[in-house]
C-alpha cells in the first residue's frame, strides 16, 4: 500500500515537472516470465524517476535500483531504492546479492541500472566503463533479460521540458557492447526525424497553452 502511494505521488510530480514523456521508436519490453535489468544512460536528474515509473506503473514490474546516496535519502527505499555507496564494497556485494535474491523469488523484478555510475552532462555522451562489468554481474544474476533504455530530456526553452525515450531489443545476456549499444540508441534519438510515438505521460500544459489574456491588452498596450 505505501509503495504504491508513493509511485502514486512520483507519478503527479512527474506531470507537474515535464509537459510529457515519450516513448520513440519500436516498444518491445523484456517479456513477463523473467526478471530484467534496464541498463541505460544516466544524463538527467529525472533519470531514475522516469525510468522507475515506466517498469512500475506501466509494465507492473517489481523496481529496484541502487542508488549510491540512498543513506541521504532513506525514504527512496519505498520506491525500491537499494544502497550501492561508492566507499564501501560489502555494502554493494550484499545489495547485488539482495538483488539475485529477489530475481530468483520475483520472476517480475526489473532493476534500472546505470552502467556509468554517476551522473552527468548528456554532451560527455557515453562514459567508458570496464567491459566485463555487465559479465560479471550476469554471473551473478543469472536468468536476467537485458533491456537497453536511453533517456533524453528536451525543450528547456518551454515552461516544462519534454522526456524521450528509446530502447533496443532485450536480449539473454550480454554482448560486450553495451556501451556501443547505449551510445547508438542515444545519437539516433537526438538526430534521427520523428518516428512511431507513444505518449506515456500527458503532463500539465505550460502557461503559454493555458493562458490567453488577450482582452486585458487594451488595459496595458497602448
Amino acid at each position: 500500500m505505501l509503495r504504491r502511494a508513493a509511485y502514486a505521488v512520483l507519478a503527479r510530480s512527474l506531470r507537474r515537472k515535464f509537459r510529457r514523456i515519450v516513448w520513440e521508436g519500436p516498444w518491445h519490453p523484456p517479456p513477463a516470465d523473467r526478471p530484467f535489468v534496464l541498463y541505460g544512460n544516466h544524463h538527467a536528474f529525472y533519470d531514475a524517476q522516469i525510468l522507475g515509473l515506466l517498469t512500475e506503473r506501466m509494465l507492473g514490474r517489481r523496481t529496484v535500483v541502487w542508488m549510491e546516496e540512498l543513506d541521504r535519502f532513506p525514504f527512496l527505499a519505498v520506491l525500491g531504492a537499494l544502497p550501492f555507496p561508492g566507499d564501501d564494497a560489502s555494502r554493494r556485494l550484499r545489495t547485488i546479492r539482495r538483488t539475485a535474491r529477489l530475481m530468483r523469488r520475483r520472476p517480475d523484478t526489473a532493476l534500472i541500472y546505470f552502467p556509468e555510475a554517476h551522473l552527468h552532462p548528456i554532451e560527455d555522451g557515453v562514459l567508458d566503463f570496464p567491459e566485463n562489468r555487465f559479465e560479471r554481474l550476469a554471473r551473478v544474476l543469472a536468468g536476467a533479460w537485458w533491456w537497453p533504455v536511453v533517456v533524453r530530456v528536451s525543450g528547456w526553452h518551454a515552461a516544462t521540458p519534454t522526456a524521450t525515450l528509446a530502447g533496443g531489443a532485450p536480449h539473454e545476456r550480454p554482448t560486450g557492447r553495451e556501451r556501443e549499444t547505449l551510445t547508438a540508441l542515444s545519437e539516433a534519438l537526438a538526430g534521427a526525424a520523428p518516428r512511431e510515438r507513444r505518449v506515456l505521460v500527458d503532463g500539465r500544459p505550460g502557461p503559454h497553452e493555458r493562458w490567453d489574456m488577450t482582452p486585458l491588452g487594451r488595459w496595458f498596450v497602448r
